[in-house]
């Protein structure tokens, strides 16, 4: 769900973030896609709008501002997803093919674990993973 120029200005200016060309085009970027970004996909689509550093300070700025949040750092690449505060895309499994890297988001599912006592009100928060191959990779 692409966000218009109107909305981006209006949700940094709501976490107190100045609206710069950069920025709005990233928090686009961010929103149309229907997976977690790396930093490098989105220097590779943005690259007329800002250089490396200014797109990965961003990215950075976003998630310390909770416009997005880290969704995956498989194979060692960060790749970032955004917040939404309806929760649509509310905490939610990913799928990262072991193959190609490509990470995907799963629909909602329910995985049912049993905490020790002993971590009770310690955890914050997870994240789960299911790692294999995509169906693109498994036909080739």
């Amino acid at each position: 769900m692409t966000k218009s120029v109107q909305e981006c200005k209006a949700l940094l200016r709501k976490v107190g973030l100045k609206s710069t060309v950069t920025r709005i085009a990233v928090l686009q970027q961010l929103w149309s896609q229907k997976r977690p970004m790396s930093h490098s996909d989105f220097v590779q689509v943005l690259q007329q709008v800002g250089d490396q550093a200014t797109i990965y300070r961003t990215l950075i700025s976003f998630v310390d501002k909770g416009l997005a949040r880290i969704a995956s750092t498989a194979s060692g690449i960060v790749r970032y997803e955004p917040i939404t505060e309806k929760g649509e895309n509310a905490v939610h499994p990913h799928f990262v093919c072991q193959d190609c890297g490509i990470v995907t988001c799963l629909p909602v599912s329910s995985v049912i674990t049993t905490i020790d006592p002993s971590w009770e009100g310690r955890l914050q928060r997870a994240k789960l993973q299911f790692v294999g191959t995509c169906a693109e990779c498994e036909i080739q």
